[in-house]
């Protein structure tokens, strides 16, 4: 499976374009998915459907892989619009009135009448969620670690059910600024999971080797690492990845750098990642970079933390760990500025 990449044929369909916030590449990816790579010996599970464009994505696959007879999508979501951003898309996209901690699950009924037989939702908190024990999952779609308390769900409500050698998992927020946790702990889980596809859109997809050690989860889980152990594991992550998935992670790391030791060292590192981008950007990096005009270290601490007083302080080490950081992001957009070619004339 790892050789073949259906996503990636000239002819590949989406199954869906039911309105959301995927990509393309992403639509592409998870109803080739569900389509030609699902075996139907595990459960297809999406946590966090919000309208449910990913929902029809996978349903649309499953319909048309005759493996999948009798298996459904199970979709986990609030279905409560609790984010502004949330609401400006349903408002804009879906022309109704809407107002924050609104519930959209009547949208989503709608938007996904067409695989109504094939999806079984679970509306609610997905921290007070459980998923049944001694059932399998195959594929996992993760879209809504927004927080370190969320991610640690997933890590240790859904995680110890993946089957090695076969689960996939999808980080959907893996490129995003805002997710740079989840380069970190994927990388702490580096010796279980191989990467299938580095990146379609923000998406980027891995496989289970090997079995976790429930400890290592809980680990994970708790996200203790320090900043000198976050950037490593970026910088590790980038290193795997390649390109352009590597641009997308400087951002991150400028997230992390700004969560940790606030906006003027944020806005440093953003200079030095922005020098050192390539001259043609994408949609993932212009997005990303417009998300980090508007970095507010207070916001994004409350977000991951539940208050900015919870966040563990950095270390002495941590601090010189930015200092040295900050000294070859120098050096790094220096070189790569006199290696780019002069314009003629």
């Amino acid at each position: 499976m790892t050789n073949v990449k259906p996503w990636l044929a000239p002819n590949a369909q989406a199954g869906s374009y039911a309105l959301g916030m995927l990509g393309l590449e992403e639509r592409k990816l998870l109803y080739q998915l569900a389509r030609n790579i699902y075996t139907g010996e595990g459960a297809v599970v999406e946590l966090g459907a919000f309208c449910g464009a990913s929902t029809c994505c996978l349903a649309a696959g499953l319909r048309d892989n005759p493996r999948a007879v009798g298996r459904r999508v199970d979709s986990y979501d609030s279905f409560i619009a609790g984010e502004p951003y949330l609401v400006d898309f349903i408002r804009t996209q879906f022309h109704e009135t809407f107002e924050i901690g609104q519930s959209f699950a009547g949208i989503f009924r709608r938007a996904t009448a067409e695989f109504a037989g094939l999806i079984e939702m679970h509306p609610g908190d997905l921290l007070e969620q459980s998923w049944p024990a001694g059932t399998p999952i195959e594929i996992l779609f993760v879209d809504v670690a927004k927080t370190l308390a969320l991610s640690g769900k997933v890590l240790t409500e859904f995680f110890p059910h993946l089957v090695p050698g076969k689960s996939i998992v999808i980080h959907q927020d893996f490129y995003h600024p805002t997710a740079f946790y989840l380069p970190v702990v994927m990388d702490f889980l580096r010796d279980h999971f191989s990467i299938v596809e580095e990146g379609r859109d923000w998406s980027v997809v891995f496989r289970l080797e090997s079995p976790i050690p429930r400890e290592k989860l809980r680990i994970a889980s708790l996200y203790g690492f320090s900043f000198v152990q976050q950037q490593a594991a970026l910088r590790r992550t980038m290193r795997r990845v390649g390109t352009p998935g590597c641009d997308y992670l400087r951002l991150s790391e400028c997230a992390a750098i700004g969560t940790q030791f606030g906006e003027r060292p944020f806005q440093a590192a953003l200079a030095a990642a922005i020098r050192r981008s390539p001259p043609e950007t994408d949609r993932v990096w212009s997005d990303g970079l417009a998300w980090c005009s508007d970095f507010k270290a207070s916001r994004i601490r409350t977000r991951l933390y539940g208050a900015p007083s919870l966040m563990p302080p950095p270390s002495a080490a941590d601090k010189a760990c930015l200092r040295v950081s900050a000294v070859c992001a120098a050096i790094a957009s220096l070189v790569a500025s006199r290696a780019r070619p002069r314009p003629a004339g």
